[in-house]
């Protein structure tokens, strides 16, 4: 699929690492799916891996840790 942002290079999946902070903690996690444009660099995300991706950073960031480590893979979604 062509790139929507420089329309040079186009999309293509990879896994990659993605982190957030908060508070003095951080959450990493490892192998997340995303689309990257061999162009431009341009990152995108499923609506899908970005919740789940979301759930797990809020309750990683959550935790009493100040550096918190996950394999997407690895955590299981939690029913709606």
């Amino acid at each position: 699929m062509r790139c929507d942002h420089c329309d040079n290079g186009e999309r293509r999946p990879v896994r990659r690492a993605q982190v957030a902070e908060k508070d003095g903690r951080t959450a990493l996690v490892l192998g997340v799916p995303v689309e990257v444009c061999d162009a431009c660099g341009q990152v995108w995300l499923s609506m899908e891996t970005a919740k789940r991706l979301d759930a797990m950073f809020t309750r990683m960031l959550a935790s009493d840790l100040e550096v918190a480590t996950r394999h997407f893979d690895t955590e299981q979604p939690r029913a709606a």
